[in-house]
């Protein structure tokens, strides 16, 4: 056998053993605490989110549920996100160990914003944990 029709005939019988994984899963509830302080340390009430999503499923619907369900910051400071978990699915493929073509990841993003002044933005997952942001002082 010639090696250029070796190497044809190899690939055709490799790409056999290529295969489409489906998956189906879920996204977590989340909860999202996030504190704001002027820089003397002192509670910044009054901050509110804006959040969009980047066009993958569920990110919208995440936005969405955040933006009509946030009230601005308390007194103390705190302002509490959250978002119900959602169905998902996708698929992949796969040979061997190597993967590719896989489904996009959703994200959110999220600006906060304070007397009409962007005082953070980025993504949701960002603010994984319970985080603090200064406030910078308004001219």
């Amino acid at each position: 056998m010639k090696p250029k029709t070796a190497l044809i005939a190899s690939i055709f019988m490799l790409s056999g053993c290529v295969t489409t994984v489906t998956w189906d899963g879920v996204t977590p509830s989340k909860s999202y605490k996030i504190t704001f302080k002027d820089q003397d340390a002192n509670p910044v009430s009054g901050v509110s989110a804006s959040c969009n999503g980047n066009g993958v499923w569920p990110s919208e619907k995440i936005a969405q549920e955040i933006n009509e369900a946030h009230e601005k910051s308390d007194p103390t400071g705190l302002l509490k996100l959250s978002h119900i978990g959602y169905e998902m699915s996708g698929t992949y493929k796969e040979f061997g160990p190597f993967t590719w073509g896989g489904n996009e990841y959703w994200k959110v993003y999220c600006t906060f914003i304070h007397r009409g002044s962007i005082i953070e933005s980025g993504e949701l997952a960002k603010f994984n944990q319970p985080v603090e942001i200064t406030v910078p002082k308004l001219i």
